[in-house]
């Protein structure tokens, strides 16, 4: 079973938080703070303006009300998406006590990262994966470079709550989900919600050592940079949708 799952690994990559490849993560953060957020009132990315390379491995995107994303590459085919509209620069999530989510020296090399702005799209390429951003929506697709197929979608645009961020993306007939750490009673979470929160409880249901992590049967792994409360649902509202959830400013 060890070797499958790290065969499995081998040929999967992220795309936003999203994410884990090839036995390693793929981060995703993004973050909002704005007065619309803190009315309680939601508010999503919509169009993007520009993106430019800043660095060997670091592409920075501009939307069109004046807040940026961030990709920042840490391997070929991992990357960690980062939002913050507050303007706080890219950083860890903190903790009390203090703790660290990644190993030390998490970055492997990046052989090549390209960016391209034609027609409606702008593009993101390594030797392993290719980003595609639409414009109009912002909503990104990550693709598989040596198969050419969708390893991640997502449906609709980042939103931001106060305190409360969501990612949503597609979920596939043939896909299924696992990880979040200790959750009883359940294996495969397709069709079901998962609790990012340590409920302290071992029964069948209970969540006793949470982790803020999944991986999918597509071909990817999700990690949320984060030490926040969250929920993670596979389809069990919206068939078709993966929604997932942290209580953070950024994510």
């Amino acid at each position: 079973m060890k070797k499958q799952f790290l065969n499995l690994l081998k040929s999967s990559f992220l795309a936003t938080g999203m994410v884990l490849c090839s036995g390693s993560l793929i981060n995703v953060l993004y973050a909002q703070k704005n007065p619309t957020a803190d009315s309680g009132k939601i508010a999503s990315n919509t169009s993007i303006i520009s993106a430019k390379k800043i660095n060997p491995t670091t592409i920075e995107v501009l939307l069109d009300n004046d807040q940026k994303m961030i990709f920042d590459f840490y391997g070929e085919n991992i990357f960690r998406i980062f939002q913050d509209n507050s303007g706080k620069m890219m950083r860890e999530p903190e903790s009390k006590p203090e703790a660290h989510i990644l190993v030390e020296n998490p970055r492997r090399p990046v052989s090549k990262l390209d960016m391209a702005d034609h027609n409606n799209l702008i593009t993101i390429t390594t030797g392993s994966i290719k980003i595609d951003l639409d414009k109009k929506t912002s909503l990104l697709k990550v693709f598989n470079q040596k198969t050419n197929k969708i390893v991640i979608e997502e449906t609709q645009p980042f939103e931001f709550k106060k305190e409360r961020v969501l990612v949503t993306l597609k979920e596939n007939n043939d896909e299924y989900f696992y990880g979040g750490g200790v959750q009883n009673g359940r294996f495969s979470h397709k069709g079901k919600s998962i609790a990012i929160e340590n409920l302290s409880t071992w029964t069948d249901l209970g969540v006793a050592s949470p982790t803020p992590f999944y991986w999918s049967s597509k071909g990817y792994g999700f990690m949320w940079y984060t030490f926040k409360e969250g929920n993670y649902d596979f389809g069990s509202k919206t068939k078709g949708s993966v929604s997932l959830a942290h209580n953070t400013g950024y994510l």
